[in-house]
């Protein structure tokens, strides 16, 4: 077990190198770094030119609690330069440390290939992400499969006042019914056709104990017209940083209530609270 969790920390940690905080870039994160002279140094450019094309998609982070430990992986690649074109994937893996054997109870396999439109500094729409195609999966076959496909269209709104920031992100679906699985054939029903997350972000001074507070609240509810909320799921977050010292992960705390957390138990009701650090 030791080895598992060394290895999946040591995933974190070196993607983290080259991943802003998604909080505080607030999606557009592609900030080129600046290059000297390729011609003189070709593999420090090549390795830069990397770098710049792969970056941080959604949250990453490892927290333990109940009923398990969960731990996300999520990252984008910029295809090509001549248009924002990219190619995600995020891993959800829900971790029971409370068994023997130490199995994973669930891993969600979540690859998309999305276009995006940022809009200019200072306005309210910060960008928008056009979904071309989004599969997710567990992998398991029999009884236990579950998967979905669709596209969607996601919204990224910002407001900044001070050291506030204030984020508002909220995503549309569209389901493909010949792809949906056939043991999660009523999945609809436990996550609706739309999801939001709400965000505020407090930013201190860098020698503080604390440089930054964050607080999240995500939710959707269920039904095919998104119409139940009873069968919907909630999420509320809290993180923090420190800002001295030479720890530089945030600490997590998270609760969530509802359906759909994990394929694998999209239509059982869970309560999780979880604590861990985020990078």
């Amino acid at each position: 077990m030791l080895l598992r969790i060394l290895f999946i920390l040591s995933i974190l940690l070196n993607t983290n190198l080259y991943a802003q905080d998604e909080d505080e870039a607030v999606v557009n994160d592609e900030t080129k770094p600046k290059v000297e002279k390729c011609e003189d140094k070709l593999k420090d450019c090549e390795s830069n030119e990397n770098n710049y094309r792969l970056s941080r998609y959604k949250d990453l982070y490892f927290i333990v609690g109940s009923p398990t430990t969960k731990i996300q992986i999520s990252l984008k690649y910029k295809i090509t330069s001549l248009f924002n074109l990219y190619l995600g994937y995020s891993q959800y893996m829900f971790w029971d440390l409370g068994k023997n054997s130490f199995p994973f109870r669930d891993i969600n396999f979540n690859p998309i290939l999305f276009y995006r439109i940022d809009f200019p500094e200072h306005t309210f729409m910060k960008a928008i992400d056009i979904d071309i195609f989004e599969h997710n999966s567990n992998g398991k076959d029999g009884d236990a499969s579950r998967a979905w496909s669709g596209s969607s269209i996601k919204f990224y709104t910002i407001v900044k006042f001070y050291n506030w920031s204030f984020n508002w992100d909220t995503k549309f679906y569209w389901y493909y019914n010949f792809a949906m699985g056939t043991t999660n054939w009523d999945y609809r029903e436990y996550t609706g056709f739309w999801n939001t997350r709400l965000s505020f972000i407090n930013y201190y001074d860098s020698d503080k104990f604390i440089d930054r507070v964050s607080f999240y609240f995500a939710c959707f509810p269920g039904g095919n017209y998104s119409q139940r909320w009873s069968k919907g799921g909630q999420e509320i977050g809290f993180k923090f940083r420190m800002g001295w010292g030479t720890f530089y992960p945030s600490i997590l705390v998270q609760l969530y209530h509802g359906y759909n957390e994990n394929l694998l138990d999209y239509n059982k009701e869970i309560f999780a609270y979880r604590l861990g650090i985020a990078f």
